[in-house]
């Protein structure tokens, strides 16, 4: 009786075991397209510029004047025309598909010495639109919110790469001569 028992635990385990593999290969599979497709969207999003048009989310008396920017995502680092203006520092941003795997998010944070801190959230969309929020916080701790959303974007060419530095040849010494010989 002990061994038909035993027999039976050893089945039951090995039936769960391979159904467990059998798991592990379906998560393993559907993983793989989505980090393809994630591949894919970054590099699509490598070296192109977006035109932006931000809103603020708090008017005052109710007029909210919208601005222009442009943000260049290069080399996996993203930089707005109007925060360099201002000496934020171009940073890396970090790239994540939403659930949906058809949307493609950014974030990032970027610092000025004489203005600030700045967060930024894009979405960009199946329609191609991004989509986002601009937090700014200043060096008193005020902070500014605006929405945002792309009227364009385009594909630009790469930096070129620094040109090699022109070294001169060391000088040759010659060995001084030995007197006497």
């Amino acid at each position: 009786m002990n061994k038909i028992i035993a027999l039976s635990v050893v089945a039951v385990l090995a039936m769960s075991g391979s159904s467990y593999a059998a798991d592990e290969k379906i998560v393993a599979t559907s993983v793989a397209p989505a980090q393809d497709v994630l591949a894919a969207r970054k590099d699509n999003l490598n070296n192109s510029e977006w035109i932006i048009e931000l809103k603020p989310m708090a008017s005052v008396k109710g007029k909210s004047k919208a601005e222009q920017d442009t943000l260049l995502f290069s080399d996996g680092k993203v930089s707005s025309a109007n925060l360099v203006k201002a000496g934020y520092n171009t940073t890396n941003y970090t790239l994540r598909m939403l659930e949906d795997n058809e949307t493609l998010t950014w974030e990032t944070m970027q610092t000025s010495e004489k203005d600030g801190v700045s967060f930024w959230r894009g979405d960009i969309g199946p329609d191609g639109v991004m989509r986002g929020v601009l937090s700014k916080r200043d060096l008193k701790n005020n902070t500014k919110d605006f929405n945002f959303y792309s009227t364009g974007s385009k594909k630009v060419a790469p930096p070129a790469p620094p040109a090699p530095a022109l070294v001169a040849p060391a000088p040759v010494v010659e060995p001084a001569a030995v007197e006497g010989k």
